[in-house]
């Protein structure tokens, strides 16, 4: 292939994407992921340090999170990462289900409704 129809292959396959706002949303779900960590883990430690409990939706949470974000890099990735990222999302998935399940059990446990 000449160069030319190489560039012109490129900007036929990138028709209507602007590259620039697919990274800068990349970056955007990134950051707000990072948010999401910092303030579960302030909400976390207040829980347990002022009510001396422990809020397992918010763990079931991020585990979920994790679930995702490795599950889906694993089933887009090659080579010897994929392995690894899909048995850690599925050990992710373990975690979000024991937490889940922990989180059900205590509002039942401790509802007024329920008797």
């Amino acid at each position: 292939m000449k160069k030319e129809e190489v560039l012109q292959a490129s900007r036929e396959e990138n028709k209507k994407k602007d590259l620039a706002l697919i990274e800068a949303e990349n970056k955007g779900v990134k950051i707000a992921a990072i948010a999401i960590l910092i303030l579960s883990t302030v909400y976390f430690v207040l829980g347990i340090t002022i009510q001396g409990k422990t809020n397992y939706g918010w763990y079931s949470i991020l585990a979920l999170y994790c679930t995702i974000v490795y599950g889906y890099r694993g089933f887009k990735s090659q080579g010897k990462t994929r392995k690894i990222d899909i048995i850690t999302s599925i050990v992710w998935l373990l975690v979000s289900i024991l937490t889940t399940y922990s989180y059900i059990e205590n509002i039942i446990n401790t509802s007024t409704i329920l008797g």
